[in-house]
């Protein structure tokens, strides 16, 4: 019975040598001279890649022995790791967007995939994000807020899906879940007017990343406007980096010391709203006793008792990463639709920052 166990053991132990010395697609590709993603190309089929690219990682592969991972019954290879790229500009959007992360990970366990977290705040080249993504063995990829084209492009001729959460730049090239922007500033601003506000500033912040929720916003906000025969003039809409918002303080202190002062902001979020409301307590301005508030978000942290009740128009990120992680399952386990863009609609939260005049 011993000897049984031990040969049982030195077998094991063979086995699992022979496993970890079995010649990976790293081995490969340093062998040719190429990258890791070329070598994937050839393999796979896919990619434009020269006769004299491809000769050479062939060559490697029959040299080293390499055994490509097989694929299913159904012919589609079975997903075992998921990756999510979560990339947050701006430290304060971590609580933003912690639920989303929280649900992306149950659902994707739930459905018997491991997610595999990469932060891309410090993301290097695509080459080298891509290689990183490879090397994970993900066959599959969420991004959050990140966007780099060119390695998405590079990724879906891999044949390795990509869908994007929250970040609407691309949503004419690649599957996209995002909230929906114009809707959101347009209900909001409405809820000002119908308050009787009708010279309302718009306070905004530069975001170099996501240059379409600028865009979305504003003219979100300029509709409604429009829509009741608002003037609006240029001069009301003030943007500013995020880091230097102290700046506005002239500015505010000029336009509301004018005989035609607003009566209500809109503001880009809620994060830049709790630091203008700072500066507007230096005039000093009550909220909403002397100018009402709103904007898009639930960036803050509602829950914690020295967070100002702002009233917004929320975002539920937790709902978009259940949408997110849906398509993405759908687009593995069965024929991978046409490009798609869902976009969730912003809910109006009352938290006593606006009031009629």
């Amino acid at each position: 019975m011993v000897d049984i166990l031990f040969n049982f053991n030195v077998f094991c132990a063979g086995l699992r040598n022979l496993i970890k010395s079995r010649p990976k697609l790293k081995d490969v590709a340093h062998e040719a001279g190429v990258s890791i993603a070329t070598a994937s190309l050839v393999l796979s089929g896919k990619g434009k890649i020269s006769s004299e690219v491809s000769d050479r990682v062939i060559a490697s592969v029959k040299k080293l022995g390499y055994i490509k991972r097989s694929s299913s019954n159904s012919g589609k290879r079975r997903i075992k790791y998921i990756a999510v790229l979560h990339f947050e500009p701006f430290e304060y959007l971590w609580n933003f967007m912690r639920p989303c992360i929280l649900t992306l990970e149950e659902l994707l366990i739930q459905k018997g995939y491991f997610p595999v977290i990469f932060d891309m705040n410090k993301a290097g080249y695509t080459e080298e994000v891509l290689q990183r993504v490879i090397l994970s063995e993900a066959g599959a990829v969420l991004s959050i807020h990140y966007g780099n084209s060119e390695l998405f492009e590079k990724l879906e001729d891999m044949g390795i899906p990509v869908i994007l959460i929250n970040n609407s730049n691309f949503q004419d090239k690649f599957t996209t879940v995002c909230v929906d922007d114009f809707q959101g500033a347009y209900e909001g601003t409405r809820h000002l007017i119908t308050l009787g506000h009708k010279n309302i500033l718009y306070i905004e912040y530069l975001r170099t990343h996501m240059t379409s929720v600028l865009e979305d916003r504003f003219v979100g906000f300029k509709k409604a406007v429009d829509e009741f025969g608002i003037d609006f003039n240029d001069t009301m809409r003030l943007s500013v980096s995020i880091d230097e918002v102290e700046q506005l303080y002239p500015k505010l202190k000029e336009i509301f010391s004018s005989p035609e002062k607003p009566s209500a902001i809109f503001f880009h979020d809620d994060y830049v709203a709790a630091l203008v409301m700072v500066l507007l307590r230096k005039l000093p301005i009550r909220i909403p006793q002397d100018v009402s508030i709103i904007a898009p978000g639930d960036v803050l942290d509602y829950n914690q008792s020295f967070t100002p009740k702002i009233t917004t128009m929320s975002i539920d990120t937790s709902l978009m990463a259940q949408l997110s992680g849906d398509l993405m399952i759908k687009r593995l386990e069965a024929d991978p639709p046409d490009i798609q863009v869902l976009k969730v609609k912003q809910q109006l939260i009352k938290r006593g920052s606006c009031k009629p005049l």
